[in-house]
């Protein structure tokens, strides 16, 4: 998947010597479509050399995104034409390849917010950005003279760079291997602190989606950030790749349990056996995050949860929700907006019905037995039955998890300590003003107080376990 990902990414040596070092966070055309009419070809400032017009093109990239959307592959192969270079590499199954990694764990398709447009040299240039329920991804597309597709990219959101109160000097990092006994092995890093003290260790735990060790979302890596900084205030980490990100399988095949969770205690065990980890805690995420209490429940060793953005609601509650304000930004729910809510909320009654069709995956997580699971799973309840430490954290600029209804809940149904961070979003990033998906794919780092709040936790309230 890799070489086919490199293949798409560099389709034409033309193309792709064009747009060397074009990728970043914003796509660097000139001119906009942001409307859902068709445009006519008198808004455009000018045509590309002797083919179409931009506005023309841009109108093709639109219905071209909205064929991978719908899953149209072979119809985007067969009815768009491409230049020879192109056409030697690019089939119906690469092109679905290459689409359903660059969107997996996004979430639900929301909308195609712009498609901007830039000539460069004999080339047009377009790029759209599409929006998903977790965060957004831009499709670039080249266009020749003669309004071929010469290039397919998904340029970068930008570098990441380790966050300044990350102390390399205070740390080493080690890859290991998590070995899950059923062919499917882990990429794993423990990031121990120095010296030949004993310390106390976390393993950390991801949100949906097929996620590696860094819970990479554009050009962030919180987890990465968390293990950092937790390492350089004396807490060992160890951080894996999830499952549905390091081995073939099927996701729709899986339940939760095999998702997430026994990865996870895979994964404490493999701490514990660590000669200075003195005792072990889990840390989670948003889904991974909900899932702590379940954690603790079964494995009577850890010392403690940590939960990050941690739902306390069914996500068949926060789903609906999340894509209302995510339609709403642009300050209107249009009547396509309700049609699409409305598809929605009739994907969540078969969830609760539990009339899901076999290998269906709604909102790109898992199948009926990962949903059955979930349904199944009542967080609260479990986390009220535990005799461990807790500790809640949250971000209020989140759209994802609420302040008032989930982190409020928690904060009504169970002991622990409760940390809320007024400029923080899901990815505990800090930033200004109402919080969007966009905010994902700028380079920023996990806010360095959360990173001491949860080492402070760790090192005095999981002592006693």
């Amino acid at each position: 998947m890799q070489t086919r990902r490199r293949l798409l990414q560099t389709a034409g040596v033309t193309a792709s010597f064009l747009l060397a070092g074009c990728s970043s966070d914003e796509p660097t055309a000139t001119e906009t479509d942001t409307s859902t009419e068709t445009p006519t070809d008198t808004e455009t400032a000018s045509p590309t050399p002797a083919g179409p017009t931009a506005v023309a093109l841009r109108d093709r990239t639109r219905a071209y995104v909205e064929r991978l959307v719908d899953g149209e592959y072979t119809t985007a192969i067969e009815e768009y034409e491409y230049t020879d270079a192109v056409t030697q590499q690019l089939d119906a199954a690469t092109l679905e390849s290459v689409w359903t990694t660059q969107t997996e764990g996004l979430g639900e398709y929301v909308e195609i917010a712009t498609v901007q447009s830039a000539t460069q040299q004999e080339f047009l240039v377009t790029d759209a950005v599409v929006r998903f329920t977790g965060g957004r991804v831009i499709i670039r597309l080249v266009y020749d003279d003669a309004g071929r597709i010469a290039g397919i990219q998904f340029p970068s959101a930008g570098t990441y760079s380790p966050p300044a109160y990350a102390d390399t000097s205070a740390f080493t990092a080690q890859s290991l291997s998590l070995d899950t006994g059923d062919g499917c092995t882990l990429p794993a890093e423990l990031t121990l602190p120095t010296g030949d003290d004993s310390v106390p260790g976390v393993v950390l735990v991801h949100g949906s989606g097929p996620l590696d060790m860094d819970s990479t979302v554009g050009p962030n890596k919180p987890f990465r950030d968390l293990a950092m900084g937790l390492a350089s205030n004396g807490v060992a980490v160890l951080r894996y790749g999830k499952r549905t990100s390091a081995c073939n399988v099927d996701p729709a095949a899986l339940s939760l349990d095999a998702t997430v969770t026994d990865d996870a205690l895979t994964a404490a065990a493999t701490l514990c056996e660590q000669e200075r980890v003195s005792r072990t805690a889990v840390v989670g995420h948003s889904l991974g995050g909900m899932l702590v209490p379940r954690l603790l429940a079964r494995d009577d060793s850890l010392a403690g949860g940590a939960m990050l953005a941690a739902p306390a609601r069914p996500l068949v509650e926060l789903i609906p929700e999340q894509m209302r304000y995510l339609l709403s930004l642009d300050g209107e729910i249009s009547d396509g907006d309700e049609r699409r809510l409305a598809s929605v909320e009739e994907t969540i009654t078969r969830i609760r019905n539990g009339t899901l069709d076999a290998g269906e995956r709604p909102f790109g997580l898992g199948g009926p037995a990962y949903w059955q699971e979930l349904q199944a799973y009542d967080q609260v309840a479990t986390a009220g039955d535990l005799d461990r430490p807790l500790y809640f954290l949250q971000g209020e600029r989140d759209y994802q998890v609420s302040v008032e209804r989930d982190f409020g809940r928690w904060q009504e149904t169970t002991p622990g300590r409760f940390d809320a961070y007024p400029s923080l979003n899901h990815l505990f990033v800090s930033g200004e003003g109402q919080s969007t998906p966009n905010e994902y794919f700028r380079p920023s780092n996990v806010a360095e107080g959360v990173t001491t709040d949860l080492a402070d936790w760790v090192r005095g309230e999981t002592g006693g376990y």
